[in-house]
């Protein structure tokens, strides 16, 4: 016979895998019909045809419908758990799912600047503050810490930063529901064994309907979370995280939320250290996220998916055996390992090592570096981001042109994320500028063929003398990068040949390709998953 308690996180599980099964096709056909599709773009959305949106909607829906039905039951059998309606914390996090799934879907629909997404988000956090879910204090190493004036703050971070981050790694079929559902279960786990029964139920909830969805989302997928699903998976467990972490269970570790959410941590912290490094905006998506590495290196959409949900429920399990055991370092240990290992096999983590070491170089030798022959020091440094073609060959093409048009400072971006080719370089010289030269800069796109694949950034010097020729000397310099937009369109094509050569090799030759010497290949499996 089955206890109360047992019965509603079946009804929550089980309940809620059943609903969301029914009712994603029918969102699915719904979006279809509406048009609310997702369509390729040529540039970074690869799939081959419109996918549905609104997978979030049904998971939502399910999740909510479960959840009633969950505490109907538990009033029926007189337990005392806690419900949004005597929980003001739980009344706010319903509020603030509602919110977050109509943001997402109005982004999914209409698509939203970034910054006005994020001051939706901003709002339901401080929303959910306001309610009382507050990051209080932690215990590290068995110390117990109070974070005083800095828990608002720290909590508004944490909120926002879990939002974001399971929208992050979004990017291929079935990663992002199959990452959702091991934190939901990891959580559920935390709950269940603190004696937070609403808590519990809540995730399993979301984990059953993510689990339901996911027969639908695995490649290739007939539907798309979306960011209405997306961020929803990472609010609700964001928030349950801090709730978990409460008053009732102070003795909870720092390090325990960190395990559990350390790998769409340190995806999402790679993109932004990465767009923060490169000049870019925080909020363009780009293809150097977790899975994009695996799947230059070759790795179908499937194993890049099992692979992540791998090493996610890896630092998840060590999270939940922290708490059991009362070892906290189990769980550091276990984090600490998984990135080294990404890192130093160049998985995942060495792109984003070796801009920051990069730049923290570049800062020491402004402090004292070799000067050229003219007296000036010049600080130049360029990486390949992704992909193998060099590129260097270019931007040394570029940078012996600097003296010729008194460039002070260059930096080349190349962008092209279907063909998996992306690469960064800076240059620019100390040299004392004249004081009563003009310095006039230039931000070009380089366009081919109707696209952007990429961007310069120049500032160069007018002299004195000269000062009425400034749109002259622009002009030379425009003149000068048309040639260069050519020869990208050449390495391009050439690339787009190697692709077509690439994929008939797979059929006719061997079923697997290794990687090209610069450690990557030239194309993924199938770029038709990725999105």
């Amino acid at each position: 016979m089955l206890d109360s308690t047992t019965l509603l996180y079946l009804i929550a599980g089980v309940g809620s895998c059943v609903m969301s099964l029914i009712l994603t096709p029918v969102v699915r056909e719904t979006s279809k019909k509406l048009g609310f599709v997702d369509r390729p773009d040529q540039r970074r959305k690869a799939h081959k045809a419109p996918v549905a949106l609104g997978g979030g909607a049904a998971v939502f829906l399910s999740m909510v419908i479960t959840m009633v039905i969950v505490f109907v039951v538990a009033s029926l059998y007189g337990l005392n758990v806690k419900t949004p309606w005597n929980h003001l914390p739980l009344g706010c996090l319903a509020i603030g799912a509602t919110a977050i799934v109509a943001l997402g879907l109005l982004d999914d629909l209409k698509g939203m600047r970034g910054r006005y997404k994020l001051l939706g988000q901003l709002a339901i956090a401080g929303l959910l503050i306001w309610s009382g879910v507050r990051i209080e204090g932690f215990t590290a190493f068995g110390y117990p810490i109070n974070l005083g004036w800095f828990a608002i703050p720290g909590t508004l971070f944490w909120l926002v930063g879990t939002t974001n981050a399971v929208n992050l790694i979004d990017g291929i079929d079935g990663l992002a529901g199959g990452v959702g559902f091991i934190l939901c279960i990891t959580l559920a786990a935390i709950c269940g064994w603190q004696g937070n029964v609403a808590m519990a139920a809540i995730v399993l909830a979301l984990s059953g309907a993510l689990l339901g969805f996911l027969r639908y989302n695995f490649a290739p997928a007939t539907i798309y979370l979306g960011d209405a699903g997306s961020m929803l998976v990472g609010l609700v467990c964001g928030t349950i995280a801090v709730l978990a972490n409460g008053k009732s269970s102070a003795a909870m570790a720092f390090a325990v939320p960190i395990a559990v959410w350390s790998i769409p941590i340190l995806d999402s912290f790679a993109a932004l250290l990465r767009r923060k490094l490169t000049g870019r905006s925080m909020f363009a998506p780009d293809r150097g996220h977790l899975h994009h590495s695996l799947l230059v290196r070759g790795w179908t959409v499937q194993q890049a998916s099992l692979f992540i949900a791998l090493i996610c429920a890896t630092t998840c399990l060590s999270a939940v055996l922290s708490i059991y055991l009362k070892k906290e370092w189990i769980a550091l240990v276990t984090v600490a390992a998984v990135m080294v290992f990404l890192v130093s096999t160049k998985t995942f983590g060495h792109i984003e090592f070796a801009l920051l070491k990069g730049r923290m170089s570049r800062f020491a030798n402004s402090l004292a570096t070799a000067e050229s022959a003219n007296g000036a020091s010049v600080r130049e440094s360029s990486l390949q981001l992704q992909g193998s073609r060099e590129w260097n060959k270019l931007w040394t093409a570029i940078i012996e042109a600097a003296d010729t048009y008194h460039l002070t400072r260059i930096k080349l971006s190349i962008d092209i994320p279907l063909l998996h080719e992306s690469f960064y370089a800076t240059w620019d010289t100390s040299r004392n500028v004249d004081s009563e030269a003009t310095l006039w800069r230039l931000t070009h796109p380089l366009v081919v063929d109707d696209q952007q694949v990429g961007q310069m950034d120049i500032t160069g010097e007018t002299m004195a003398e000269a000062r009425g020729s400034t749109l002259n000397q622009i002009g030379q310099v425009l003149d000068f990068l048309e040639p260069i937009e050519e020869d990208i369109r050449y390495i391009r094509e050439n690339i787009k040949a190697d692709d077509l050569s690439m994929r008939v090799s797979r059929v006719v030759e061997h079923p697997l390709i290794g990687p090209t010497p610069a450690g990557s290949v030239t194309s993924p499996t199938d770029s038709s998953l990725i999105r």
